[in-house]
C-alpha cells in the first residue's frame, strides 16, 4: 500500500548476460543486487516477495502443528566436533575465531544445534512427537557460487526438525511433510518432480528431493519417459548385467610399461578400443588407519562415491589415494600399472567389468596384461557392486530407456533416525522404562531458491508473471497517465487507491514524474497481477482500462465496477 514516489524502485535495463532467466529477471526487476560473488542485497521488492513466500510456508507449517523458533546462526565448533560433520563439510564451513580464541561456525544447517536445543527440554516420551521449525539465513563457503540465488554463499531456508520415540512415528510425520511440501509447490504452480535421493553428509536412511527441470540446473535427474522410474543421478541405478559365458579369448600378453607411457597410449599403439581398459584406483577410509579398498571399473565410466559409501558405510569419510600416496604406501612406482594382481587389500569391482574379456589391466611393477580374461588370468572379485554413474546408454531397472535431465533442487527431506541423538546423547525413557535415543526427521525448503524457481517457470519477454497473486509484491497497480497535469485523472486515481486500501489489498499508485511507457514496463517487469490505467481518453466516458498481467489482455471497464471486478478476480 504505497505511493510509487515514496518507494525504492530498483529496476534496471535488460542485461545482456548468459545466465538463468530467473537471475537476469531478479536483477532487472530490482529484486536483488550483487554485493560480491554469491552475496546479494535483497531490495524492497525482493523482500516483499520473500515475506509472501514465508507466509505461505508458515501457514502450511501451522497446519502440521509445527512450532516456530529461531536457532542461532553463530554456533560453537564443539557441537560439530561431537557429530563429526566438521570433517564432512570441510572447507564449506565458514569459521570465526573470537577474541578468546574460541572457534565458531556460521550455520549451513542445524541438525546439531537443534539436537542440543532440545537436550533436557524433552524429558518424557509424553512430550513426543514434537516438530520445530525456523526461517533463517544460512551460510556456505561455496567454491564456485553460481546461478544467482540458487547457489549462493548466503541464502534463506525454512528448516524444520521433528523428534520421535520410534521409527513408525517418524514415518508418519515424514509422510505428512512429503504431502505438505507437494501442497505448497502445487499452490505455487511449480512444475516439479519428487525423487528418491541420497542422504549424503546429512545422514540417516531415507530422503526425498524436490526438483524442477532446467537446462541451467546444477543437478541431474534420471528418469524414464513415463516417469515409472525417477531418481537423483547420485542415487540412480540401472538394469544390472548378468554374468555371461564368453569364449572369444585371445592369447595373453604381458608387457612392460615405461614411466612416460599410459594405458591409453598402449591402446593407440595396439589399435585396441579404450572400452577394453579396466581402470584401477584405491580408496582410503579416513576413520580407520590402514583401511583401504581397490576399485575396478571400466574405462569411460565415472566412479560414484555416493553409491560406494551407501553400500560400504564404514567408508562414510574416505578419499581417493594420489599417485604419491600409492607409491609411498604400496610401493607401486608407476600408477599406470596399478592393478589387482598380488595386492593384499579388499577389491570391489563395478558391474561394468564382469563381462569384459580380452581386456587391458595393470598388474603392478611397471607391467600390464593385454587380452586378459577373468578366472583364466585373473580371479574375478567376489564383491561386485553398482558404484558408477548412470549414462545415456543404460536402461532403467524396469528395462525402459533412461533420460538424464538437468534440474534445480528446491527442497529436501530426510529421515535422520538416531544419528544425531546418539552422537549428542539425546535420549528418554519410554513407557516401559527402557532407554530410547530419539528418532529425528529433517525437512528443508530453500526460500530464495523457490523464488528463483517460480520466476524461472513463470515469465515472459516483459518480465515476471506470478502464478498466484499472494506471491506478488503488490496485487494492484494504478497508472494515471499525465495525472500531474489533469486533476480529474488525479482525483480518480486517489479515489480508487483509497477504496482498495479499505479492502486491505496491496496496491501501488504510480505517481512518479515519468513516462507512461516506463511505468507500464516497471509494473510488467515486477509482475503486478492487476494494472489499472487511467487516461483522459477513457475517463470522459467514465471508464478505465484494465490489464491482466497473467494473460496480457486489456479490457475497458466502468470506474464504478473496477473494484468489485478485481476483488472477484482475487
Amino acid at each position: 500500500m504505497l505511493l510509487a514516489d515514496k518507494y525504492l524502485f530498483c529496476t534496471i535495463k535488460k542485461k545482456d548476460i548468459k545466465h538463468l532467466n530467473s537471475h537476469i529477471l531478479m536483477l532487472e526487476a530490482g529484486i536483488i543486487k550483487k554485493l560480491s560473488s554469491g552475496i546479494y542485497y535483497w531490495l524492497p521488492t525482493g523482500l516483499k516477495i520473500i515475506k509472501n513466500i514465508n507466509n505461505i510456508i508458515r501457514k502450511s507449517m501451522d497446519l502440521v502443528n509445527a512450532i516456530e523458533i529461531s536457532i542461532p546462526i553463530l554456533q560453537p565448533i564443539n557441537i560439530w566436533l561431537q557429530s563429526g560433520r566438521n570433517l564432512d563439510y570441510g572447507m564449506e564451513l565458514f569459521k570465526i575465531i573470537d577474541r578468546k580464541k574460541n572457534i565458531f561456525i556460521l550455520s549451513p544447517t542445524n541438525e546439531e544445534a537443534i539436537t542440543y536445543c532440545v537436550l533436557n527440554i524433552i524429558k518424557s516420551y509424553k512430550d513426543l512427537p514434537i516438530h520445530l521449525y525456523q526461517i533463517q539465513t544460512k551460510f556456505r563457503d561455496e567454491i564456485r557460487p553460481r546461478l544467482g540465488s540458487v547457489r549462493a554463499k548466503e541464502f534463506i531456508m525454512k528448516d524444520s526438525y521433528s523428534f520421535h520415540l520410534n521409527k513408525n512415528c517418524l514415518q508418519q510425520t515424514y509422510n505428512n511433510m512429503l504431502h505438505t511440501y507437494k501442497k505448497i509447490f502445487n499452490y505455487m504452480k511449480l512444475d516439479y518432480v519428487t525423487v528418491i535421493a541420497d542422504n549424503n553428509i546429512i545422514g540417516g536412511t531415507i530422503s526425498h528431493e524436490f526438483h524442477l527441470f532446467s537446462e541451467h540446473g546444477e543437478n541431474c535427474i534420471v528418469h524414464t519417459s513415463k516417469y515409472d522410474y525417477i531418481a537423483n543421478i547420485e542415487y540412480a541405478t540401472y538394469l544390472l548385467p548378468q554374468k555371461k559365458n564368453i569364449n572369444a579369448k585371445k592369447i595373453l600378453e604381458k608387457q612392460i610399461i615405461t614411466s612416460t607411457k599410459k594405458i591409453l597410449d598402449i591402446c593407440k599403439d595396439n589399435n585396441i578400443s579404450t572400452k577394453k581398459i579396466i581402470n584401477t584406483f584405491i580408496i582410503k577410509n579416513n576413520n580407520k588407519e590402514n583401511s583401504f579398498v581397490m576399485i575396478l571399473i571400466r574405462y569411460g565410466y565415472k566412479f560414484n562415491i555416493n553409491k560406494f559409501i551407501k553400500q560400504n558405510p564404514l567408508f562414510i569419510s574416505c578419499k581417493m589415494l594420489s599417485e604419491i600416496e600409492i607409491k609411498n604406501i604400496f610401493h607401486i612406482h608407476n600408477i599406470n600399472s596399478l592393478g589387482p594382481y598380488n595386492i593384499n587389500i579388499p577389491i570391489i569391482a563395478d558391474y561394468s567389468v564382469i563381462n569384459m574379456y580380452n581386456f587391458i589391466i595393470g598388474i603392478n611393477n611397471n607391467q600390464y596384461y593385454i587380452n586378459a580374461n577373468w578366472n583364466i588370468d585373473l580371479i574375478l572379485p567376489n564383491n561386485i557392486q553398482d558404484i558408477r554413474y548412470i549414462t545415456y546408454h543404460d536402461l532403467a531397472p524396469n528395462g525402459n530407456k533412461l533420460i538424464i535431465t538437468k534440474s534445480i533442487e528446491i527442497a529436501h527431506i530426510f529421515q535422520l533416525d538416531t544419528k544425531y541423538s546418539e552422537a549428542m546423547n539425546l535420549y528418554i525413557y519410554d513407557m516401559y522404562g527402557l532407554k530410547q535415543y530419539l528418532y529425528m526427521g529433517c525437512y528443508g525448503i530453500g526460500i530464495t531458491r523457490i523464488m528463483a524457481a517460480i520466476i524461472e517457470q513463470h515469465h515472459d519477454k516483459h518480465g515476471i508473471i506470478w502464478p498466484t497473486t499472494t506471491l506478488a509484491p503488490f496485487k494492484i497497480a494504478i497508472i494515471p497517465i499525465n495525472m500531474h497535469n489533469n486533476d480529474a485523472i488525479k482525483n480518480i486515481a486517489y479515489t480508487l487507491y483509497k477504496k482498495f486500501l479499505k479492502h486491505q489489498l496491496e496496491i501501488l499508485l504510480d505517481n512518479r514524474l515519468i513516462s507512461f511507457g516506463k511505468m507500464l514496463t516497471d509494473m510488467d517487469l515486477i509482475g503486478i497481477p492487476h494494472i489499472i490505467i487511467i487516461s483522459a481518453k477513457h475517463l470522459k466516458n467514465h471508464n478505465i482500462e484494465y490489464k491482466s498481467r497473467n494473460t496480457n489482455t486489456k479490457i475497458i471497464l466502468s470506474i464504478k465496477n473496477i473494484v468489485s471486478y478485481i476483488i472477484n478476480q482475487e
